[in-house]
């Protein structure tokens, strides 16, 4: 039953086809390259791990559609398996009553999120399960420490920032198996990470998810201004999470020695949250599993009363957590990329290549046309870091120069300039700011205004000289 309500708790999501987190269609963006035959990291490139882009690139490639309902899907039948080897796990080693607390606060705690971090197929979606199950397998001896290993590489390989909890893994390893749990432990890893080579060159796997992060993870940001997100950001987890953190901190002075690998989980998961000093919603997911094992026997330890509060708690977060997925505008309203995308793709062929100046994947993906840049957004090229302005060594190595490269090459028939719409972040790059893009785009298009945006043709276009206009 636990392992449906994962499944039914995200049903609004399962059946809106609309774009509840940018991370979702920057993920379409790649997988629509990989489907045209291109490669991951060389053709297009994100600063994120490759196994989402190809889940995505299966979906699409077996229904020939940009739907990104089919991924939601998939990541939540992955999250219903693993709570169904986490019940079965808790309750070999605890008993049921304990299992049904601790796989309650885990699908709660999984959801209890905002729109966007809830009910997306993003990378910390996909790497939760796998990471939770590597969690269970790493405690519990004999050769499941191997199986532990390989899990947690492929969670990193879904979410890089798992890679922070490859120590505490190591522990939970030398507390069920000692040295040999270890060794084991890090062969299945370091086995499923080298994987990657199979996706994309390793190089260029090794470059877009480590190399190049530290311009992201230390991008410029006041120190009062980290305060008050992280401050604001840790307020709102505690209070979406009250039984779960509550429990586990009810529990710590019991748990401390015996649960140390478990701490050392949520210890490691913090600092992966804490990285960059961005806080966003779905970062907090790493904490959750470790969370939901420490809590879990100390709630069903509780008093009847403690107990039914904490049931009344997990039952109203999971109650926003659905209401919230019906109207997700609420909490983050994106641009509708529809009427520009529609433009476009009147003035071009479908073979036609698009290029978007700014950081909207939404775009990308409505144009149905291939992606011409090789990158995702321009951050790479502009500096723009976690939706602020950062320091220009942020600016990733080779960016521009791969981004200049391939549109000299092969000419896109289009050009988008986002930095005139508000709310899409990029007032402070416009892409004349750019000396070389705008050189080139001055030299072979004309410039159209459209509801905000300067869109580009190539010159003797249907479009070109100002023939559409809008708002």
């Amino acid at each position: 039953m636990l392992g449906l309500s994962c499944v039914l708790l995200r049903l609004p999501a399962l059946l809106s086809s609309r774009w509840y987190d940018p991370d979702e269609a920057a993920i379409a963006v790649q997988a629509r390259t990989i489907v045209a035959g291109g490669r991951l990291y060389a053709d297009m490139a994100d600063r994120k791990p490759p196994i989402p882009p190809f889940i995505y690139a299966a979906w699409f490639d077996l229904t020939n559609s940009n739907d990104p309902r089919g991924p939601r899907l998939i990541a939540a039948l992955l999250l219903a398996l693993a709570v169904v080897a986490l019940t079965a796990e808790v309750a070999r080693t605890h008993g049921r009553r304990v299992a049904l607390w601790t796989a309650a606060l885990y699908v709660g705690g999984s959801l209890a999120l905002a729109p966007a971090d809830s009910g997306a197929a993003n990378y910390a979606h996909f790497a939760l399960p796998l990471a939770t199950v590597a969690i269970l397998a790493c405690r519990r001896g004999r050769n499941w420490p191997l199986l532990g290993g390989v899990l947690l590489g492929v969670a990193i390989l879904s979410r890089q920032s798992w890679i922070f909890a490859i120590p505490a893994g190591a522990v939970s390893c030398w507390m069920s198996a000692r040295y040999r749990g270890i060794a084991l432990y890090l062969i299945g890893a370091c086995a499923a990470v080298s994987t990657a080579a199979l996706m994309a060159p390793w190089s260029d796997y090794w470059f877009w998810n480590f190399k190049s992060s530290p311009g992201f993870v230390f991008a410029a940001i006041g120190i009062g201004t980290a305060f008050g997100r992280g401050t604001m950001s840790l307020l709102l987890f505690v209070l979406r999470h009250l039984a779960m953190v509550g429990g586990a901190l009810a529990g710590f002075a019991n748990t401390l020695r015996r649960q140390l690998d478990l701490w050392l989980w949520t210890l490691t998961g913090l600092g992966s949250i804490a990285a960059g000093f961005r806080f966003y919603g779905h970062y907090w997911l790493q904490i959750v599993p470790p969370l939901a094992l420490l809590a879990g026997p100390t709630i069903a330890a509780w008093t009847a009363k403690w107990r039914l509060l904490a049931g009344w708690s997990l039952a109203a977060t999971a109650a926003f957590s659905f209401v919230s997925l019906c109207v997700p505008q609420w909490f983050r309203d994106r641009r509708d990329a529809a009427p520009v995308a529609a433009l476009i793709d009147s003035c071009t062929a479908p073979t036609d290549r698009v290029f978007v100046w700014g950081s909207f994947p939404e775009l990308l993906v409505a144009v149905d046309r291939p992606t011409a840049g090789t990158l995702v957004h321009s951050d790479f090229v502009t500096g723009r870091s976690g939706g602020r302005q950062a320091a220009t060594d942020s600016v990733t190595p080779g960016a521009q120069e791969r981004m200049m490269a391939d549109l000299r090459a092969h000419p896109p028939a289009a050009l988008i300039d986002t930095s005139g719409v508000p709310g899409l972040g990029y007032g402070t790059f416009p892409m004349s700011s750019n000396a070389q893009l705008s050189d080139f785009a001055s030299r072979s298009y004309v410039a159209t205004g459209f509801d905000g945006y300067v869109v580009w043709f190539l010159q003797g276009a249907e479009c070109a000289g100002g023939h559409a206009t809008g708002g």
